[in-house]
């Protein structure tokens, strides 16, 4: 997965759902949808050149199991998922699709057990919430995983210009919002 300061638009609300689809970003994340509306979504994406992104626990109807996957995968042509569900990004991975691992720090240890598993289940993407929280993480998220090719993501609270330059400084290399203003 390649991004060089990219901001990925997160659609929540359908409204904006074609100004998601003008934003520069290759990559366009269906952050509320159901499986019901995901061919269709998906298919605009694609006819736009947009690759997908599903966040797997924002998928009204569906459930992340090998089986699953695999559907998100042949059926509805997903190009990668977004999850804190270790088991369905091992699915994803075998599958082909891009994976990235969500990350929501909430404390040291939530840290370190994370660390730990990006180790052992090397994802191609982390993305690390809270935005203003993952700032001040990065450098020792980096350090703990040197070697590994891992691209960082901000998300989480990302809603005013400032933050997007602080992330961007901070050395991350793509970021999640669902503020149509930042795309």
């Amino acid at each position: 997965m390649f991004l060089n300061n990219t901001i990925i638009p997160s659609v929540r609300k359908y409204k904006h759902f074609e100004q998601a689809l003008s934003c520069p970003s290759e990559y366009v994340l269906l952050s509320e949808a159901n499986i019901g509306n995901l061919q269709s979504l998906i298919g605009k994406c694609h006819q736009s050149g947009k690759k997908v992104l599903i966040h797997l626990e924002l998928l009204g109807g569906f459930k992340p199991d090998q089986a699953g996957i695999n559907l998100l995968k042949s059926y509805y042509k997903v190009d990668g998922v977004i999850s804190s569900n270790l088991s369905a990004l091992r699915y994803a991975k075998k599958e082909g699709l891009l994976t990235i691992f969500r990350v929501l720090l909430i404390d040291s240890r939530s840290l370190d057990q994370s660390i730990d598993i990006v180790k052992h289940n090397p994802p191609d993407a982390i993305e690390i919430l809270p935005a203003e929280y993952a700032c001040q993480c990065l450098e020792l998220i980096s350090r703990n995983l040197k070697g590994f090719d891992v691209v960082f993501i901000a998300g989480g609270f990302v809603k005013r210009k400032y933050l997007v330059e602080k992330i961007f400084h901070a050395g991350f290399k793509g970021i999640t919002t669902s503020e149509p203003g930042l795309w």
